[in-house]
């Protein structure tokens, strides 16, 4: 039975091997102006494979976590990162961990991984409370004459100051803001890279980038950031420490996906909770048990079960890395159905977090779900807000243990409610971004 106001099923038989179901409404137009929407339509038509574009490069939706699994990490070998928006990607960070493959890959990681070693994100608990307390004193000043504050960019420009600091050990102060609204503005013009404007604010970008790994060399210390574990950091097989060029590309892509994606997880997370005040008075009411009023730590998270709750429902509804692309090497089969060699596959989180065989009411914002009791019988691919397999991203500890901090101390001080007269539209570019204002206001 399909679903009113969608075409019915075209099946192709021209190739003696099975192939998924195509719409006979091809939906380009939706998928461009929609593709939350319309992926989620075609996955509730036409089930856990679709062939969402046969021409000119043919590409798949794969929305079952079975199949997420075979493609991430049991045949990942067999797929690639070279897909279109990967390759746009590349333009901006080059051979960046994000877009590298094979053995370029597997050396950045490896040099990379002693830099993300919870002994390295430990000792950040202080940056990141230092940060969030300023940002709440100035929250105080306004809150006093009813100030309303746009939550979207007051996250962004909070885990960009945690980013720079945390990974770069350096203040961008002044040039903060600005480097935040060069991101910000690529972000949405990336999809056309020969666009002079994005060159324009992609050269600007690298400037900042090139001048903070200058002013590290010149003045070399190991203080605890990313960035000295990288530059200390030299290769098991080869010896070889990374140049400059591929620090470059290295701080380019932890600065762009680091902060952006973290920011876009928290305006989420307050956005839900202004929606729902009695999971903010649970919320409140643990941070104030566990903590007494002082600042979280890093010790405390294992005790703050409900905040990291809280956080993982608000990224399954609304994942910052909305979609993850693969590009098939070699003949598949998939769900019974024939991959060839170059299809693209489109795993869409949004979509494969809302699937109703593996969540109940899965469009409520419910973090009881993520109760041990209710989690540990779940699929383990259900639910994968970082990626899974070997290209796993190498900074979700830190993101995690970031968002948790900051939720959890200024939950401490303010319960936020969205202004009245605010509509909210999640925007799908390179995240999954609550529009580009969240107009929110303040309540001790």
């Amino acid at each position: 039975m399909t679903r009113p106001g969608l075409p019915p099923i075209q099946i192709q038989n021209s190739d003696p091997r099975r192939l998924p179901p195509i719409p006979t409404d091809r939906g380009l137009r939706r998928l461009v102006r929609d593709p939350l929407a319309y992926f989620q339509a075609i996955a509730a038509q036409y089930g856990d494979v679709v062939c969402y574009r046969p021409a000119p490069e043919t590409a798949y939706l794969v929305n079952h976590p079975d199949f997420v699994r075979h493609v991430l990490v049991d045949n990942n070998r067999n797929y690639s990162k070279d897909t279109h928006i990967n390759r746009i990607f590349n333009d901006v960070v080059a051979e960046g961990l994000l877009t590298s493959e094979g053995d370029t890959w597997r050396k950045q990681r490896r040099m990379m991984q002693p830099a993300f070693h919870h002994r390295r994100l430990a000792p950040l608990d202080e940056l990141i409370s230092r940060e969030t307390s300023s940002m709440i004193r100035r929250w105080q000043d306004q809150s006093d004459h009813g100030a309303v504050l746009d939550i979207a960019r007051e996250m962004a420009e909070l885990t960009l100051r945690v980013t720079t600091q945390a990974l770069f050990g350096v203040q961008l102060d002044g040039a903060g803001r600005d480097f935040g609204e060069k991101v910000n503005e690529a972000v949405v013009v990336m999809h056309k890279p020969s666009n002079p404007r994005f060159q324009q604010l992609l050269h600007e970008g690298k400037e900042i980038v090139a001048h903070i790994i200058r002013q590290r060399r010149e003045n070399f210390r190991d203080s605890g950031d990313l960035l000295s574990s990288m530059m200390v950091s030299c290769d098991r097989e080869t010896g070889q420490a990374m140049s400059d060029e591929q620090l470059q590309d290295q701080v380019l892509t932890l600065m762009l996906a680091g902060y952006e994606t973290t920011a876009s997880a928290l305006a989420w997370t307050w956005y839900l909770l202004s929606q729902h005040p009695e999971v903010t008075q649970r919320l409140r009411e643990e941070v104030c048990t566990v903590l007494g009023g002082r600042p979280p730590a890093y010790s405390d998270l294992e005790r703050l079960h409900y905040t990291g709750q809280v956080l993982n429902e608000a990224m399954r509804l609304f994942p910052p890395a909305w979609i993850l692309g693969r590009r098939a090497l070699g003949e598949d089969e998939i769900g019974g159905y024939y991959v060839a060699p170059g299809t693209t596959i489109a795993i869409c989180l949004y979509t494969l977090h809302r699937h109703p065989a593996f969540w109940e009411q899965p469009d409520r914002f419910d973090p009881d779900r993520f109760a041990p009791e209710k989690a540990s019988g779940r699929h383990r691919f259900a639910f994968i807000p970082f990626g899974a397999g070997p290209r796993q991203c190498i900074g979700n500890t830190f993101g995690l243990m970031e968002a948790s901090l900051v939720i959890a101390h200024v939950a401490q001080h303010y319960a936020l409610q969205l202004a009245p007269g605010s509509s909210v539209t999640p925007q799908a570019v390179f995240v999954l971004r609550s529009g580009r204002e969240l107009m929110m206001t303040l309540h001790s």
